[in-house]
């Protein structure tokens, strides 16, 4: 038995030991001189295999002696264990293992064919050197391994406490929590006015049948709360299941014909969990404003890691109503009122519609007898050509972020433009002095949306902020006249978002651009902003032609530093959907030092603000961007590439 311990110790040593001794063998009947020569190299050999044995084995002795101390401190040194254990080397090998372990963890399977990597998903020697305590499974036996690194060495002791039974106990209680789920059908009031009564109550009988045909085979609870409305309660093991198959009602009611017409209805479902049902129905209805505030057609699952999106592959329809601008103006008309400063921002990097936007707005505030300011951050803007337009037209409303912070305090309302997320502002520690604050975005909703405002307005479907902003100015009870140079600013939003009115319009977008357009919007100044030099063109025309297609999505690189990039990498990327067989385009472009900015775009078949969300970006369906952190601008195309491919996987 010490032999063959000896042996497993060493193989290689012990077999090249062996072959030298037949080799000296062989040779002491043909060359007494080479026999001599050959022994005493056998000799050697031996000596050095025996001495790192040795060596070895008073590690391993050195490191059970130091798992005795650990498992059994009041115990000898004997290297008898309480419980099962093994010492490992780094590649996961088993060099030790004491009499417990081959009993009660591997019983009659043979100790040679194993490593580690057979307890333990995804081995790793340095993960579990740091966390200490992990779980093994091995056959049908689960365990709670606690693992120890011996004294600096190269050796991990691991010893295994078997729980099976509880672990099986905490799995079934795991599953068995509850869940709660709302259901909402998105475009309910614009479906109950273009049907009958009779029809519309067919109709929603298509939906209800729908929806019960997705839950027949899960042991849930489905209650119809009202019209489109609907309540399922169950487990989480049933919420497992229409995870695994993706929310497929999205697609069976978005695919849903009534009477061989399309209606094109789709639903925004929140579901929620928690230790209580109270706490799931919370949290159930936070997510269903967040599917709402994406735009609906998805479903949004709150966990305590964030929310969980399935869906969200189309563009909902825009509502004709006008309820929504003409009642948020009055409230935002209400609450102006009661500051006597208005300061307005965008996001970061600013571009049209967040200035247009916000100029916007500051008529707003004006009108309604508050002072206002538009920030505007001359060093990182992207509209620096409408700021100076503005400028030359004598509109002086623009001040810079620090001098918004000086004067803003508990009088100032604060109102965020095209963007309601917090690491996209161009000033948060702006928005945490104001007194209160406004959100009025067209973005889908993001996990770090600005919860605590007094009004959020949120309009998905919207072309632009500048249309919403439009629409507020259009439907209050403003009696001021337009300046002109607002108007042409809110027109360059628009241009910009819809990319001259052919992605994201409605009939909304060309009324908006009407109203403009009979206040003295200059369209002609409109289109000298978006003109670029020749050395972008130049730029931009490199950047299309080495790009690369990749499964119907075009990929550009850029290296270039040029003031301007972010303009002409929009520009590429817009240009490069005019390729045949193009789904969406992408450019990546450098930022600084192991940072890279990706601006995404399509015409609506695909949806870029997934894909850039799994890059912790985001946007809207059709117009999305992200930040990245990577070593170079090949790796980031690498992590493109891969959340491209999870995006096809997960449709």
């Amino acid at each position: 038995m010490k032999f063959k311990a000896f042996f497993y110790q060493n193989p290689i040593g012990f077999i090249c030991t062996l072959l030298f001794l037949c080799l000296s063998v062989a040779f002491f009947f043909i060359d007494k001189k080479v026999f001599f020569v050959l022994l005493t190299v056998f000799v050697l050999i031996t000596v050095a295999n025996l001495i790192q044995t040795i060596l070895s084995f008073k590690k391993i002795q050195k490191s059970v002696q130091y798992m005795n101390k650990v498992v059994a401190p009041d115990g000898d040194d004997g290297g008898v264990f309480s419980l099962p254990a093994v010492v490992c080397n780094k590649e996961g090998t088993i060099i030790w293992f004491n009499q417990l372990f081959q009993q009660e963890v591997i019983d009659d399977y043979d100790i040679k064919k194993l490593s580690m990597s057979d307890f333990f998903e995804d081995f790793s020697f340095e993960k579990l050197s740091e966390e200490r305590v992990s779980d093994a499974v091995f056959s049908d036996k689960k365990f709670t391994a606690f693992s120890t690194l011996v004294d600096g060495s190269s050796l991990l002791g691991i010893y295994f406490f078997e729980d099976t039974h509880l672990k099986d106990i905490a799995f079934k209680y795991e599953i068995s929590r509850p869940f709660v789920m709302h259901i909402f059908v998105d475009n309910i009031e614009s479906l109950s006015r273009a049907l009958t009564d009779s029809k519309f109550a067919l109709f929603l009988s298509g939906i209800e049948s729908r929806i019960e045909k997705w839950l027949k085979d899960e042991n849930v609870i489905l209650k119809k709360v009202g019209n489109g409305k609907f309540l399922v309660i169950g487990e989480k093991h049933n919420l497992d299941h229409l995870s695994e198959n993706k929310f497929s009602v999205l697609n069976d009611v978005r695919d849903y014909s009534f009477e061989d017409i399309p209606v094109n209805a789709t639903l925004s479902i929140g579901v929620g969990m928690g230790h209580n049902f109270t706490e799931c129905e919370h949290n159930a209805r936070r997510s269903l404003d967040m599917s709402l505030g994406r735009g609906g057609d998805q479903a949004a699952i709150f966990t305590e890691d964030g929310y969980i999106y399935f869906g969200g592959v189309s563009n909902r329809a825009n509502d004709n109503s006008r309820v929504s601008p003409r009642q948020t103006a009055a409230n935002i008309s209400n609450l102006i009122k009661k500051f006597d400063k208005v300061i307005i921002m965008g996001h970061k990097y600013s571009d049209f519609d967040s200035v247009g936007a916000a100029m916007g707005m500051q008529f707003f505030a004006q009108a309604n007898g508050a002072t206002g300011y538009v920030v505007a951050d001359g060093r990182t803007t992207l509209s620096a050509c409408l700021v100076e337009l503005a400028h030359s037209s004598g509109y002086n409303s623009f001040i810079s972020p620090s001098k918004a912070l000086d004067i803003c305090g508990d009088d100032t309302l604060v109102i965020v433009v095209d963007t309601h997320r917090s690491a996209l502002l161009d000033s948060s520690d702006l928005y945490a002095l104001a007194g209160a604050t406004v959100v009025i975005d067209h973005h889908r909703r993001a996990d770090d949306y600005l919860d605590d405002a007094q009004i959020f307005y949120s309009l998905p479907s919207s072309s632009s902020a500048c249309e919403m902003v439009t629409e507020l100015i259009e439907y209050s009870t403003i009696k001021d006249e337009l300046p002109d140079i607002v108007a042409t600013a809110l027109l360059s939003g628009i241009v910009l978002d819809t990319k001259d009115y052919v992605l994201r319009t409605s009939k909304r977008t060309f009324e908006a651009a009407g109203f403009l357009r009979n206040n003295n919007a200059d369209t002609i100044a409109v289109k000298k902003l978006f003109s670029i030099d020749s050395d972008m063109v130049t730029l931009r025309n490199n950047i299309i032609a080495d790009a690369e297609l990749h499964d119907g999505f075009i990929i550009g690189l850029t290296g270039s530093e040029n003031k301007n990039l972010r303009i002409v990498t929009s520009s590429a990327a817009d240009e490069m959907l005019n390729i045949e067989g193009v789904k969406a385009s992408f450019v990546i472009s450098k930022m600084g030092v192991g940072k890279f900015q990706i601006s995404a775009r399509s015409l609506g078949e695909e949806n870029v603000q997934l894909i850039m969300e799994s890059l912790g970006g985001g946007g809207h369906s059709t117009m999305a961007a992200a930040q990245i952190k990577s070593t170079g601008v090949e790796q980031a195309k690498k992590k493109l590439i891969n959340a491209i491919d999870n995006y096809i996987s997960n449709k």
